[in-house]
């Protein structure tokens, strides 16, 4: 297949383009002209042709003689600041633009898959969420402008699907981390919840903060976060190389078409199962708290992936905490594989 990748640069879309040029893929990446990363991926094998996503004829020029794209290209939190306009421009126009493209290819096309996030959703309610979520288990009704434009993109491919009988898919991202990130996680650290609670002069919130200053002895400490009721937090997450699986599994797959699947890891995890295992391989101490804070507290409902396109996550929290301690005791990435097995 010919393939094209946005967003190649990333994290996600270089393990992604390497997945695929193992398997003998052909793959084109299209970047932000000048990008530093891009030589990198030139000398892996990638196609690199520059362009923006806000320009419909560079869109095209990149997409012409492909038969799959892989839109990964965002205007993201991590990546910015950016404005509202570049939001708009680079995520919904530049999602249209991709579409456009797609459909210009005719019979050609074998996919088109769009990525979103699970920023899309408002999955912070005050008293967490039992139950697991599914796709449609809320509705997508964020304010702030990444989350709300990626709506604005999760329609935009709708539209096409249902009315140019487009191939097309959306992946939603959980939370990301790649290799050796989960140690750096800034809500596993107490530090964290202090400057959360620097500026709450109530007294629930003082008596909280103050808790916390009598544990804080000026070094790191991790922090078993609880709800005001002593419920430990709860979280899904996803990591790079199961992101990778999935793209793998849905890349031409006509059960995934017209669909949106949320992704996640193989299972979620608590706080206070997390926290203790971190500091006994860290030996970073850790104190629990109750917290006057919006609780995290969701999981997913993977069935879906997984019975359409038989999307298997293999990795656990406590194995990218494995490695990521291997890594930083070891200083050698050549430990963390970059490609997933063929399930």
């Amino acid at each position: 297949m010919n393939i094209l990748v946005t967003g190649i640069t990333g994290r996600i879309g270089a393990n992604v383009a390497r997945h695929f040029l193992e398997a003998g893929h052909a793959v084109r990446g299209f970047v932000w002209p000048g990008d530093r990363q891009a030589a990198k991926l030139a000398l892996i094998g990638a196609e690199i042709v520059e362009g923006d996503l806000r320009q419909l004829a560079e869109v095209h020029a990149a997409a012409a003689d492909v038969d799959v794209i892989l839109h990964l290209g965002a205007a993201f939190q991590a990546g910015g600041p950016f404005t509202p306009e570049q939001y708009m421009g680079i995520n919904t126009m530049g999602t249209f633009h991709v579409l456009e493209a797609a459909l210009g290819l005719g019979d050609r096309l074998r996919h088109v898959i769009v990525t979103s996030t699970d920023a899309t959703m408002d999955k912070y309610p005050p008293e967490g969420i039992e139950e697991p979520l599914r796709e449609d288990s809320l509705p997508l009704c964020t304010t702030a402008w990444y989350g709300y434009t990626k709506v604005l993109t999760e329609h935009v491919v709708d539209r096409y699907v249902r009315h140019e009988r487009l191939p097309a898919t959306v992946l939603r991202f959980a939370n990301v981390w790649g290799a050796g990130e989960v140690l750096d996680f800034p809500q596993f650290h107490l530090k964290t919840f202090l400057a959360q609670l620097a500026g709450r002069a109530d007294a629930e919130g003082t008596a909280a903060r103050e808790a916390l200053e009598a544990a804080d002895t000026g070094g790191p400490r991790l922090l078993i976060a609880c709800d005001r009721n002593g419920r430990s937090w709860k979280k899904h997450n996803l990591e790079v190389r199961d992101i990778v699986h999935a793209y793998d599994r849905a890349v031409g797959n006509p059960n995934t078409f017209g669909r949106t699947y949320q992704l996640a890891s193989r299972e979620p995890f608590t706080w206070e199962a997390l926290i203790p295992y971190l500091s006994a391989c860290t030996g970073i101490p850790y104190t629990r708290a109750n917290l006057p804070l919006t609780p995290t507290f969701y999981e997913y409902d993977l069935s879906a992936p997984r019975g359409d396109f038989g999307y298997d996550p293999q990795l656990t929290v406590r194995d990218m905490v494995d490695e990521a301690v291997r890594f930083r005791r070891e200083g050698s990435a050549a430990m963390i594989p970059t490609q997933v097995r063929q399930p």
